[in-house]
């Protein structure tokens, strides 16, 4: 067998088990330092804390902070919550005061200026009372240059409190442990958990706790016993450690069968019985108010759009119509009342409404994503994913042919790396490479193949080496990765790099919206 049959062979063998697993264990996701700071910091004396604080340790960057140096605005947080995990424990002083001192030159550094659209999720209600908290110990840490994020935050609780604040697998919610109260009932959605959120679960058990004697009277121990149930469950396939949210398993399974839908693989004879079975639960998920990261959480517009999508690409019947829904003036939106828009929502909600009617009225749409295209033909700075390759594909697959479409082409083409891959920061990645193939594959321009062709090399090499993602660029409560997604990404995309050049494109493009069965063996 021909080095390439086998690592076409590998790939399907590898995308065939993980299609057979997606939504298992709520969904795989990289353990987050604040999720696991807030849980060792709140409940000390849960099993295996002293495992978790030096996992912590671990994870601090040469800088003293923790978290991506590329991604600045993501770093605050995960480093008050390490810092405040670490300080009662003496040993751990060098780490702490390395923390403090990051956080010192961090501040006016990052935040001196208006709050930029791609924060983390619940920064503005989940930064300033840590900080406050933090400065009860360091009182000298700086406030004034996170002002504009206070009065961000401000604004987003009066949104909150005009709404239904304790409504359980909320937006809301998931960052309860920054604005909520811990007076019955607590929001615990059918995870168990509040909000999806192990530091907001984390948080609310550790107010039972301290009311234990009372917690009994008012028989409020089953609440606390289904608190730690959650937090057992999600770290299940992470002991000891915390994901930055958990379950996942609908968005999960939602992403990776889109990009098996992109590659044209849905119907390929070694997925088809797997794909079908996880198209079927996607299929009985998807409701009139549309779909969410779990069935326990609200749905939302990116995951609605991407849904209706990929089901649609796989022929089976979905209403757009639930789609509109998350509409707000030019663009879409991922949950009611936010903030900050998002291209890669907009860009799901428009894919998903010209598959459906090309012809439709999607002219605000088209307009706000192509006056939002860089100079240099990129998209960037989504709040959902820190690389501005992943937003130029998602983009990109939603356009039709024309001067967007090819300038995003040409930028890809241009961002790729002498190794073959595609990488934002400072290495290629599996996740990036993938989305970069699918993007080109979906928009041909002249002199693609030697382009595809060395992606192909990069990925072949990427599966050799044992197929691992664990890049954070997906943006939570802090940066992520949800492995299982990323992997099917890259295992596709090099299935359809790999091909012959000759074949014709299996991505459905907005212009041509009937799908192909293509790419047999």
């Amino acid at each position: 067998m021909s080095a390439r049959g086998s690592a076409h062979d590998h790939a399907l063998h590898r995308l065939r088990a993980l299609v057979d697993d997606l939504g298992a264990g709520g969904g795989a996701i990289t353990p987050a330092v604040y999720d696991t700071a807030r849980t060792a910091a709140l409940l000390p004396h849960r099993p295996r804390t002293g495992e978790m604080l030096h996992w912590l340790t671990t994870r601090q960057q040469p800088d003293g902070g923790w978290g991506d140096p590329l991604t600045p605005h993501a770093r605050d947080l995960p480093t008050l919550a390490a810092v405040l995990a670490l300080t009662p424990h003496p040993a751990h002083r060098p780490a702490t005061e390395g923390g403090i001192a990051f956080l010192h030159r961090h501040a006016a550094q990052v935040w001196n200026g208006p709050v930029p659209q791609d924060i983390p999720v619940g920064l503005e209600l989940l930064l300033p009372p840590l900080l406050a908290e933090a400065r009860t110990a360091y009182p000298t840490l700086p406030t004034a240059p996170y002002d504009a994020l206070r009065v961000l935050g401000k604004r987003r609780r009066q949104l909150i409190a005009q709404g239904a604040p304790h409504a359980a697998g909320t937006a809301a919610v998931h960052s309860w442990e920054g604005w909520g109260r811990a007076t019955p009932p607590l929001p615990l959605d059918g995870s168990g958990g509040v909000g999806h959120s192990p530091a907001a679960t984390a948080t609310a058990l550790h107010h039972l706790e301290r009311q234990a004697p009372a917690a009994h009277h008012l028989g409020r121990q089953a609440p606390a016993d289904t608190l730690r149930t959650y937090l057992a469950r999600a770290t299940a396939n992470r002991p000891p450690l915390l994901p930055t949210v958990w379950p996942i398993d609908v968005f999960e399974r939602t992403w990776a069968l889109h990009a098996l839908a992109l590659a044209g693989l849905l119907d390929h004879p070694h997925l088809a019985t797997s794909c079908a079975r996880q198209l079927d639960v996607l299929q009985a998920a998807y409701t009139p108010a549309g779909l969410g990261m779990s069935e326990h959480f609200v749905p939302d517009g990116d995951i609605t759009a991407t849904a209706s999508l990929t089901l649609a690409l796989a022929g089976r019947p979905s209403d757009p119509a639930v789609v509109e829904r998350f509409r707000h003036d030019d663009h879409y939106r991922t949950y009611p009342g936010e903030l900050q828009p998002s291209l890669t929502t907009t860009a799901h909600a428009l894919h998903a409404r010209t598959h459906a009617d090309p012809a439709g009225p999607t002219g605000p749409a088209h307009r706000f994503l192509r006056e939002r295209q860089d100079a240099d033909g990129r998209w960037s700075g989504d709040k959902w994913h820190t690389s501005w390759i992943y937003t130029t594909a998602q983009v990109m697959f939603a356009l039709p042919a024309g001067t967007a479409a090819r300038r995003g082409a040409e930028a890809l083409l241009g961002a790729q790396r002498p190794d073959g891959g595609w990488g934002a920061h400072h290495r290629a990645t599996a996740g990036e490479t993938g989305y970069a193939v699918l993007a080109l594959l979906t928009h041909r321009t002249p002199g693609t193949a030697p382009t595809l062709a060395r992606a192909a090399h990069w990925l072949a090499r990427w599966q050799e080496s044992g197929g691992v993602c664990d890049c954070h660029l997906w943006t939570g409560k802090e940066t992520y990765c949800p492995q299982r997604i990323d992997r099917v990404v890259a295992h596709a995309a090099f299935l359809a790099a790999a091909r012959s050049p000759r074949t014709r494109p299996a991505v459905p493009t907005p212009t041509d919206p009937a799908r192909e069965a293509t790419f047999r063996r």
